[in-house]
């Protein structure tokens, strides 16, 4: 963070924090990493932001060995710097402010391609129900509730960063995001079973 405060531009600061989040996609997620390789820099940079920006909650819940409410805590402070970074015009003034430099770029690509600021905040609600899990009646809840936020809305990310040449095209490719979402998370859940029933 430090470094990227001392960039000096806006665009340096960038430069330095998406070096780190390409270090942080390479580590957990070798297959995307070599995919995001054959987009443009641009869109590239973008997709490392998200990636960096989804990783640090998905670890919280999954990895980090604390007691839930030191991860709800955690993730509740993430939550408040997001708002944070939502506020701030730059990355520099994100990061003035306290904000996690992976969180100061990520908003910056929500600015920069119009992304709803709610889907960011489902992602992080589904990260929340993550840690004090309940029981889903029926399936289209399950998707409403949960699945939304945790695989659906990381496709809309994307389906923001690639674009689209016609409105068309891209509310087809915010379904195909939505479909895909459900089938992974799904697949997900199944791959999980043994493991979860261990936790």
């Amino acid at each position: 963070m430090e470094r990227a405060l001392r960039a000096g531009t806006e665009q340096n600061a960038w430069g330095v924090i998406v070096k780190q989040a390409r270090l942080v996609m390479r580590t957990y997620s070798t297959s995307f990493f070599i995919v995001s390789r054959f987009l443009p820099a641009t869109k590239r940079d973008q997709v490392e932001a998200i990636y960096a920006a989804v990783r640090y909650p998905d670890e919280v819940v999954d990895t980090f060995p604390i007691a839930p409410p030191e991860r709800l805590r955690l993730l509740n402070r993430w939550s408040g710097w997001y708002e944070e970074g939502l506020k701030a015009p730059t990355i520099g003034a994100a990061l003035e402010k306290g904000v996690p430099c992976f969180l100061a770029s990520f908003t910056r690509v929500v600015r920069e391609r119009g992304i709803p600021p709610e889907h960011y905040r489902a992602f992080l609600d589904a990260m929340r129900r993550d840690v004090t899990p309940r029981p889903f009646e029926t399936l289209d809840e399950l998707i409403e509730n949960y699945i939304y936020g945790s695989a659906i809305v990381v496709g809309y990310f994307l389906a923001y960063v690639y674009g689209s040449k016609t409105e068309a095209d891209f509310q087809s490719a915010l379904r195909s995001a939505r479909d895909l979402g459900i089938a992974l998370q799904l697949t997900n859940f199944l791959r999980d079973v043994s493991e979860d029933q261990k936790r």
